[in-house]
């Protein structure tokens, strides 16, 4: 364990080691968490989304990525050729 030390200002400087070893390189948001039964700061790296890219992150949306992997990981795939595909995208 490493000791950090915090300026009057309030800034944290994280260890290089801490901050490769979560892959953090520049720039980060953090969440924070205070923990007062162990007296303890949590913090977790966060992304910032654009609000139209957050149905990606629904639950339903997830759910249906899930199925769709164990689908693929059962073998329940169908293969399709290009001229297949063509009028579903219309």
């Amino acid at each position: 364990m490493k000791n950090v030390y915090m300026s009057e200002a309030g800034r944290v400087t994280l260890p290089a080691d801490a901050r490769r070893r979560l892959g953090i390189d520049g720039p980060a948001e953090f969440e924070v968490e205070v923990d007062e039964a162990e007296d303890a700061l949590i913090l977790r790296p966060v992304v910032t989304l654009r609000r139209e890219d957050a149905w990606a992150y629904t639950s339903e949306h997830r759910s249906l990525l899930e199925r769709a992997h164990r689908d693929s990981r059962e073998g329940r795939v169908r293969e399709l050729t290009e001229a297949e595909l063509e009028p579903l995208s219309e």
